[in-house]
């Protein structure tokens, strides 16, 4: 099988290593590789750098998207499946707002689209997400599905690093990026979410109704209070439905110490399914960093090879998304004086005007 990558930053590298140690076993060829020119050295005769020269290479049989944003990504994407290429993306961005045309397009076209890296890092959570859904209802989905956020949080927690610190040292050792606002205001888990909640429970979510909260106003002073009260901070995602009635939200959230999530630190992730048959999974494993996301963009590929990469999605278009503007559980809240209060039923726009908050996990 010959191979297109696009991308070689830090996960395509990645990628491109990993291919390499397995291509032997698989019969594997990486033919081309889109990026800048700068990139000749790293690449040599492999590089190219217009998109259209892996698209229309009608020896390319597969390809892997690591590029990031949105529309040139979407570009690649459609075109490879309509000419019959198998597609492997990373990119929560666009998954979130196509996932559904993508798939349908790989069925009309004979081919595959996979996305495994999409939610989780290097955790398999979509392919076990598919596979339950199919004998289970799966009504809950809680998630710590960011490492970027995840590390940040830990190093305050328990080193008791400033906020600034923090970030510096996850951008230091590959864990955020150079601009890191969608990790830190919640934009990152709110793709994420979307896309398990759509599989999940057979519908179109927009990302524009998902309600979030980052965790760029929390302190070492607040970590410290909520440590106090018996709780360790976590930027969570989660979604619940209720006949066809969905709630989905990202937001700071105070897990009870000794609870699993309470101890997922760093940059690993965690996530939670709650199903009619079979009560809760929990899923487990490195959520940032070049190698597990890569990881898990190669085991995508496997799954072609063999021949195991069929995913359907069923679309029933029924679902009422955050329809609730009053969010029914307990909160921890620093108003804008710094007075810290513990109320319940808030609105978004009250907890919006809070100058932070953090949901009580409720058990």
């Amino acid at each position: 099988m010959k191979l297109g990558l696009f991308g070689y930053g830090t996960i395509g590298r990645g990628v491109y290593t990993l291919v390499d140690n397995i291509k032997e076993k698989y019969n594997l060829e990486m033919k081309k590789v889109f990026d800048l020119p700068q990139k000749k050295d790293q690449l040599g005769e492999k590089l190219v750098t217009d998109v259209n020269d892996i698209i229309f290479d009608d020896e390319i049989d597969a390809v892997i998207e690591v590029l990031g944003g949105h529309d040139l990504p979407y570009q690649v994407i459609t075109s490879c499946l309509k000419k019959g290429k198998s597609v492997i993306t990373a990119n929560k961005e666009v998954v979130s707002m196509h996932l559904e045309e993508f798939i349908n397009l790989a069925h009309e076209n004979n081919c595959s689209f996979c996305f495994e890296a999409s939610c989780g890092g290097g955790i398999p959570v979509i392919r076990p997400l598919i596979d339950n859904i199919k004998v289970n209802d799966v009504n809950d989905i809680f998630g710590i599905l960011n490492g970027t956020t995840n590390y940040i949080l830990t190093k305050m927690d328990d080193e008791g690093l400033t906020f600034d610190e923090a970030l510096s040292l996850a951008k230091k050792n590959g864990f955020a990026e150079a601009n890191p606002t969608a990790d830190l205001e919640g934009l990152d888990l709110v793709r994420k979410i979307n896309i398990l909640s759509s599989l999940a429970y057979k519908g179109n979510i927009s990302n524009d109704d998902i309600y979030h909260y980052g965790i760029s106003g929390v302190t070492r002073e607040i970590l410290a209070d909520i440590r106090k009260r018996g709780y360790i901070l976590k930027l969570v995602a989660s979604s619940h439905k209720e006949g066809n009635n969905v709630s989905i939200r990202v937001e700071p959230t105070m897990v009870p110490i000794g609870h699993p999530l309470s101890a997922v630190k760093n940059e690993f992730n965690a996530v939670l399914f709650t199903g009619s048959t079979n009560g809760t999974l929990e899923f487990y494993g490195k959520g940032a960093g070049s190698i597990p996301t890569a990881t898990a963009i190669v085991s995508d590929l496997v799954s072609i090879i063999e021949n195991r990469s069929y995913i359907d999605y069923k679309n029933e278009n029924k679902l009422i998304v955050n329809e609730n503007k009053v969010n029914k559980g307990t909160y921890f809240v620093v108003d804008r004086t710094d007075k810290i209060s513990i109320e319940a039923n808030l609105t978004d726009e009250q907890l919006q005007a809070a100058k932070f908050y953090a949901r009580l996990l409720s058990l």
